[in-house]
C-alpha cells in the first residue's frame, strides 16, 4: 500500500512540474524588422493571432523568412518552407489538417522541380518519353508516401482565427531540410523501382542520384496564401 501511495505521490509531482514548466516557458525575442511589422499588421487586420503560449507572430515570422533565406555551403537553400491551412470546429483538428496539408506541399514543390529536371532529359535525348514517364509516375508515388512519413516536423510559424462565427481556421508553416527531404523521396523511388525490371532499374539510376537535382531554379517556399 505504501508503495502504491508513493508511487502516486511521484506522478504528481511530475505532473505538477510540467504544468510548472509550461507556465514558465520563455523565448528568445529578437527585433522585429520593418518589412514584418507590415506583415503583422496586416495579417493582425486580417484577425489572425497567435496562438496562447506562442511566441508573437513577428517574432515567429522573422525566424521562418531567416529559415527561407538560409543557404547550405554550396549556395542552396538549406530549408524548404511550406504552409498550410485549414478550418475545422475545434482547434486541434484544424491544426492536425493544416499540418498534413504543409507537408504534402513541402514534398510536392520538391516533386515538381524534380520532375522538370526529368523533362529537361528527355527534351535534351537523354531519356525517351515511356522512360520520362515511368520516373515521374514513380516520383509521384514515392512523393505521395514520403508526405505521410515526414517525421520531425516541427512548425516555425502558427496562426489561428475565428471563421464562420465559430469555426477556427489555422496557418501552418513548416521547415524541413532541403536535402534530407529530397532523399527521403530518392529513397522511396528505390523501393518502388525494386519491381521493376534490371534494364528499367539501369535507366532509372542517374535519376536517384540528388547531384541531378541541382540544376535549374531551385524553389524552397510552397503553399504560400495571402
Amino acid at each position: 500500500m505504501k508503495r502504491i501511495i508513493s508511487m502516486m505521490v511521484a506522478v504528481a509531482i511530475v505532473a505538477v512540474a510540467n504544468v510548472a514548466s509550461a507556465q514558465n516557458k520563455k523565448f528568445k525575442f529578437v527585433k522585429v524588422a520593418r518589412d514584418t511589422k507590415k506583415e503583422v499588421k496586416r495579417l493582425e487586420k486580417d484577425g489572425w493571432r497567435n496562438l496562447p503560449g506562442d511566441m508573437p507572430i513577428g517574432q515567429q515570422l522573422n525566424g521562418a523568412w531567416a529559415k527561407e533565406g538560409e543557404v547550405d555551403e554550396e549556395g542552396l537553400p538549406k530549408w524548404v518552407v511550406a504552409t498550410g491551412e485549414a478550418v475545422a470546429e475545434f482547434q486541434s483538428t484544424a491544426e492536425m489538417q493544416a499540418l498534413e496539408l504543409a507537408k504534402l506541399n513541402l514534398v510536392r514543390l520538391l516533386e515538381s522541380q524534380m520532375r522538370s529536371v526529368v523533362e529537361t532529359e528527355q527534351g535534351n535525348n537523354r531519356i525517351d518519353p515511356q522512360t520520362a514517364a515511368s520516373i515521374s509516375k514513380t516520383m509521384e508515388v514515392a512523393t505521395n508516401k514520403v508526405s505521410k512519413k515526414l517525421s520531425r516536423v516541427m512548425p516555425i510559424v502558427k496562426m489561428q482565427r475565428t471563421v464562420k462565427g465559430k469555426n477556427t481556421q489555422i496557418q501552418v508553416k513548416i521547415a524541413y531540410n532541403y536535402a534530407l527531404a529530397r532523399k527521403a523521396i530518392l529513397d522511396e523511388m528505390k523501393l518502388e523501382m525494386q519491381n521493376e525490371s534490371e534494364d528499367m532499374r539501369n535507366k532509372y539510376e542517374s535519376f536517384l542520384n540528388p547531384e541531378l537535382y541541382k540544376q535549374g531554379e531551385i524553389k524552397n517556399t510552397a503553399g504560400e496564401t495571402k
